[in-house]
């Protein structure tokens, strides 16, 4: 035939080989796994069959020449990297680091948002501390003590070996080693850089330290926690001097560790000053009060601008790591444009492909955005506007109300008031004039003369003394 058939020797089932493939380049999680009855899938009959394949000739020597003969998963890191370089597909590893108060935070996710995933390996120094006190364990609760004692001394921090070891166990973790990561604001001085990204070279017939594990810790409970009374109340001796003493004694050769070293740095700069404006004006985080933004401001500046030419943290990146180190004056330029500053140094190898949006798709999205934005302003200010209009409806027809009400009170007023006022005009009439006017009529219904108008004329012309004589009486 035209094709080769081999077959590894590793005899995975399909879940077997997906919770592998999640456990080693992912975060750990349970695959939950699904009947058939519920899968929907096109793929379904063919992911249902049930094979076991006889690998050609060839693949059954002895001598032949097998990639991966264990299988995939414990070939994983191998299959990952061949993967990734014929994708074009390149872990993003930088760290940022600058004076409290530089803005870094914003600049770094930034980054982050703009070349990896959703929910990004974006760090602080304290939030791996943070995370690594969370894991419930007991090294987690001992770590957990130390930092509490420690905090209640100003600028004290926890030893050198304890600080590479909680951030060199997360840049190892598989999301770190195959999606990369945003380090900020660590490492601080030169003496950090070095114990973070170098590892010591093995002499021949030398074995590499097994890691510490949980475990170990548990074990060793009990011993701990009678040596960290002691431990603490010492100062902890500079970690420059211990590996001086170790290099004089052993001459021990170090080497970039590159499962972790970065491929990009990025140094902020900026007047202590304004650093502090913007970290008390809500621009940038940072120290909570005065007295620690510069005794952190001093530490920095101490460790990375010294007049003895003591190298500072940018000089191991650029002499050692070999990196080129990107200067940003945050006080030149605005966030934006120091964006784009860093934009064109992380893509100067090239675009990051890595599955990520392109420019078309983001502008959409963009458009898109903003059109739902403005679609949602637009409805909550017709919505404002109906109930502004619905308020003023109301308030017009109460006042029409209060109106009529008014007007009403008015016209019952005015006709009591008529009413008063003719109350001695009636009285003048029923008394002077009815009566006379009374008889005349009645007079008029008896004779029924052929003119009553000038009949009733006379007859009150001629009982006109009458009404004099009533009028002088009242």
């Amino acid at each position: 035939g035209k094709y080769l058939i081999a077959v590894d020797k590793a005899r995975l089932t399909q879940a077997e080989i997906v919770q592998g493939i999640v456990n080693q380049i992912s975060k750990k999680a349970e695959i939950p796994l699904i009947s058939s009855d519920d899968a929907r899938s096109e793929f379904k009959d063919m992911m249902m069959l049930d094979l076991i394949m006889e690998p050609s000739a060839p693949m059954k020597a002895s001598s032949f020449p097998w990639w991966c003969r264990d299988g995939l998963v414990a070939n994983l890191d191998k299959v990952a990297a061949e993967f990734c370089k014929w994708r074009n597909l390149r872990p993003i590893k930088m760290v940022m680091m600058g004076p409290p108060g530089s803005g870094a935070e914003r600049l770094c996710s930034m980054v982050a948002d703009r070349y990896l995933h959703a929910d990004p390996p974006h760090f602080t120094f304290d939030q791996i501390v943070q995370d690594a006190m969370a894991a419930g364990t007991v090294a987690a609760r001992k770590l957990t003590r130390k930092v509490n004692k420690l905090s209640k001394r100003p600028g004290a921090k926890l030893p050198l070996k304890m600080r590479t070891k909680l951030v060199h166990r997360r840049l190892m973790s598989n999301v770190c080693r195959f999606r990369g990561y945003i380090l900020e604001g660590y490492p601080t001085t030169y003496e950090e850089a070095k114990a973070l990204f170098t590892e010591k070279v093995l002499e021949e017939g030398e074995e590499e330290e097994a890691p510490e594990e949980e475990e170990d810790e548990v074990a060793d409970a009990g011993a701990e926690e009678g040596e960290e009374g002691e431990e603490e109340e010492q100062a902890p001796a500079p970690a420059e001097e211990e590996d001086e003493d170790e290099e004089s004694d052993g001459k021990p050769t170090f080497q970039l560790n590159k499962a972790v070293v970065p491929e990009f740095v990025v140094a902020l700069h900026s007047k202590a000053a304004v650093c502090k404006t913007r970290i008390f004006s809500g621009l940038a985080t940072g120290p909570s009060n005065e007295e620690e933004f510069a005794l952190k401001t001093t530490e920095y500046y101490k460790a990375n601008f010294t007049q003895d030419g003591t190298p500072g943290t940018a000089d191991f990146f650029s002499e050692v790591a070999g990196a080129q180190v990107l200067q940003i004056d945050a006080d030149a330029s605005n966030e934006t444009d120091a964006f784009q500053s860093l934009r064109v140094y992380l893509e100067s190898r090239g675009q990051f492909f890595n599955y990520l949006k392109s420019e078309e798709d983001r502008c959409r999205d963009l458009s898109s955005e903003v059109g739902h934005r403005e679609r949602e302003e637009d409805e909550r200010a017709q919505a404002a506007k109906a109930a502004q209009e619905a308020k003023e409806s109301e308030l017009r027809k109460a006042t029409a109300d209060n109106e009529a009400d008014r007007r009403k009170n008015i016209a019952d007023s005015e006709a009591t008031h008529l009413e008063n006022e003719v109350l001695p005009l009636r009285q003048y009439l029923m008394v002077n004039v009815v009566p006379t006017l009374s008889e005349g009529l009645s007079e008029i219904c008896k004779e029924q003369p052929e003119d009553p108008i000038e009949y009733l004329a006379q007859y009150l012309f001629a009982h006109a003394q009458d009404i004099s004589g009533s009028l002088t009486d009242l």
